[in-house]
């Protein structure tokens, strides 16, 4: 796992605004004991409130290395307005209980809410400091509007990983990114090289890295046309 804490400080303008709440140890007890409303939790809810108003619209509250998305209450997007609420995320995640039970996370995070369109989300593999390959981040189908864009997202990513890659707390390392309408790169998160980490549309890690491999993207369905006899 990579925190956001670790590579916030220095690769912070290339992403997204985060305030970070850090939590004592009397606060995290509750926390991994999922408390949702009590004594020792009411600093840490007021902190995240604070953090919340800090920033324009609704916010997305993580962990400093995972989201609560396994939480009954996360919903569709996991928007949140209070810190109240952000709470009662994080403290009914059993991935986000574990991240501070085990020492893992000892921060909230919280960003301003974006609306995510998928067909702009990209994971980049940087191994020996530079951009071998991207993958498409979603696959869960053919996306038409990405149809011709291959090489210019392609070129648009070497020119982000040119920007980053000094600054990145890691030669091998994958990024999540997010493209914008406008065509500008900002990461989403960082994640270790190798097993923990899904290699998407590469499917496997052993492979020759040294050279590049480009966008990769899942191709349009097969349209099968005429008279088509099969028989078995």
């Amino acid at each position: 796992m990579i925190s956001i804490s670790e590579w916030y400080p220095m690769l912070g303008q290339f992403s997204f605004p985060t305030v970070f709440v850090e939590l004592r140890d009397t606060e995290i007890r509750p926390l991994v004991k999922g408390e949702l409303k009590s004594s020792q939790t009411r600093k840490p809810i007021s902190r995240i409130q604070q953090a919340i108003r800090s920033l324009p619209g609704g916010c997305f509250v993580t962990a400093d290395v995972c989201a609560p998305t396994d939480s009954n209450h996360f919903g569709g997007s996991g928007k949140v307005s209070y810190g109240l609420t952000a709470w009662r995320l994080l403290a009914t995640s059993a991935k986000t209980r574990e991240a501070f039970e085990q020492g893992w996370s000892r921060r909230i995070t919280v960003r301003p809410y974006r609306r995510i369109n998928k067909t702009r989300e990209f994971r980049m593999f940087f191994y020996q400091g530079q951009l071998k390959g991207m993958s498409q981040y979603h696959l869960e189908r053919h996306f038409h509007r990405l149809e011709g864009q291959e090489k210019e997202i392609w070129r648009l990513g070497k020119k982000f990983a040119d920007r980053i890659k000094d600054f990145l707390p890691r030669e091998n390392v994958v990024v999540d990114v997010y493209l914008s309408s406008d065509n500008q790169f900002f990461i989403n998160d960082l994640n270790p090289w190798g097993k923990q980490t899904d290699p998407l549309l590469f499917k496997k890690w052993d492979r020759d890295w040294d050279n590049e491999l480009g966008l990769k993207l899942i191709p349009h369905p097969v349209d099968m046309k005429g008279d088509i006899s099969v028989s078995f």
